[in-house]
C-alpha cells in the first residue's frame, strides 16, 4: 500500500520560490523502512544548496543532487506510522526524531531507514526533536569528536546563536563544566542573550570593532577549543584567540581564499580541524545519538526553536535560515505540516 501526504515539492532548482506545497504518493515501504507521521521538520542550509542545484555549492557535482522532482528536508520529528518486515527495534506509535530522511522531512509523511530513526525523549517536544539530526549531532560531533574538549577547557563558539552553536553553548557548559570559560559570539543583542541565555559565560558582538580585545582580557592565555561557522572570514581571528595546542574546528565556510601567515600555527603550535558530519563512522554516529538522547533526558540539552512555520511557508524558512530578517539567527527554524 503506498501513502498519500502533502509535501513540499521541487520540480526546477533555483531560488526559494520554486517549493511548493503538493499532494504526493510516498514510495512502498522496503523490508529495512520505517513511515513516519511528521509533526515538524528542521530547515537547515544544506537544505537551500541543494535547492540551488548546479547554481550553488553543487555546481559541478551534478552527480550528488536528488532526481527532480524532490520533497527537501533529512531532519524530523514524529510518531512512527508502519514499519517493514525486517525492523524490530522501532515500532509503530514510537515518538521518534530522524536524521536522514529517504523522501524528504518537508511533508506530513516520510519514508525512513529504521537505522537513521532514534528514540525522541519524552520530556523533548517534536520541534525540539526536529533540530537534533543536523545542528545538536554537530555540534556534539564538533566539541567531542573533533575537538577533543575536555573538563575545565576555554570554549569560543564563534557565530554562537544559530542552530548549532546555541546546541554547542549547552553541550560545551556541560562537557567543560560549570566553572569553565564558555563564550559565544553573535550578531545582535538578541543573540547575545540568547547565547547568555544557553549557559555562556560571556557573549560578544562579533560585528563590533573591539570584541576580540575582551575575548583576549577574558582569556588571556586563549581558548582550548573554537568553533568556527564562517571560517573564510574568521579564521585569522581565531588562531589570534588560540591557546597553545588549541584546537579550531571548522564548521562553516564559503569556498574561498583565506590569506593566512602559516607561522600562526607553527607558533602555537594550533590544530585545525574540518568538521562535516556525514564523513562521521557509524561507530561515531552511534555514540554521537546516545550522547544527545542521554543530554536530552536529563536537561543538559534543549534545542531552542527560534521560528516555527507551516509548510506552505517552506520559502521564507529557507530565506530566514541564511539571511534572517533580525540580522542574526536564533535558534532554529522549523516547518509544522
Amino acid at each position: 500500500r503506498r501513502a498519500m501526504g502533502m509535501a513540499v515539492l521541487v520540480e526546477r532548482f533555483g531560488g526559494p520560490e520554486v517549493m511548493r506545497v503538493r499532494q504526493t504518493k510516498l514510495p512502498p515501504l522496503t523490508s529495512s523502512q520505517v513511515l513516519v507521521n511528521i509533526k515538524a521538520a528542521g530547515v537547515n542550509p544544506s537544505d537551500t544548496y541543494v535547492r540551488l542545484g548546479l547554481e550553488g555549492p553543487y555546481a559541478g557535482k551534478p552527480q550528488l543532487l536528488p532526481k527532480l522532482p524532490y520533497t527537501p528536508g533529512k531532519d524530523g520529528a514524529g510518531v512512527v506510522e508502519a514499519v517493514g518486515s525486517e525492523v524490530s527495534d522501532v515500532a509503530v506509535g514510537d515518538r521518534v526524531y530522524t536524521t536522514n530522511a529517504v523522501t524528504g522531512t518537508y511533508a506530513s509523511h516520510a519514508v525512513c531507514e529504521a537505522r537513521t530513526v532514534y528514540p525522541l525523549p519524552a520530556v523533548t517536544s517534536f520541534a525540539e526533536g526536529a533540530c537534533i539530526g543536523v545542528p545538536c549531532a554537530t555540534a556534539f560531533y564538533a566539541l567531542h569528536i573533533r575537538g577533543a574538549l575536555a573538563p575545565g577547557d576555554r570554549v569560543f563558539i564563534h557565530g554562537a546563536s544559530g542552530a548549532v552553536g546555541l546546541a554547542a553553548v549547552q553541550l560545551a557548559r556541560f562537557l567543560a563544566g560549570p566553572e569553565a570559560l564558555v563564550a559565544g559570539s553573535a550578531g545582535t543583542a538578541e543573540g547575545e542573550a540568547a547565547v547568555l541565555a544557553a549557559g555562556a559565560s560571556l557573549a560578544v558582538n562579533h560585528r563590533s570593532m573591539g570584541y576580540v580585545d575582551v575575548l583576549k582580557k577574558a582569556a588571556p592565555e586563549g581558548f582550548d577549543v573554537i568553533l568556527e561557522m564562517f571560517a573564510h572570514v574568521n579564521l585569522p581571528t581565531d588562531l589570534a584567540l588560540a591557546s597553545h595546542r588549541a584546537i579550531i574546528c571548522i564548521i562553516g565556510s564559503r569556498s574561498e581564499d583565506t590569506p593566512l601567515n602559516p607561522r600562526h600555527f607553527m607558533n602555537s603550535e594550533v590544530d585545525v580541524r574540518g568538521v562535516f558530519l556525514s564523513m562521521a563512522s557509524p561507530a561515531e554516529v552511534a555514540a554521537v545519538h546516545a550522547s544527545l538522547r542521554s543530554f536530552l533526558e536529563d536537561g543538559s540539552l534543549k534545542p531552542v526553536v527560534g521560528l516555527q512555520l507551516p509548510l506552505s511557508d517552506a520559502p521564507i524558512a529557507h530565506s530566514e535560515v541564511m539571511r534572517p530578517s533580525a540580522g542574526g539567527a536564533c535558534g532554529n527554524i522549523v516547518l509544522i505540516p
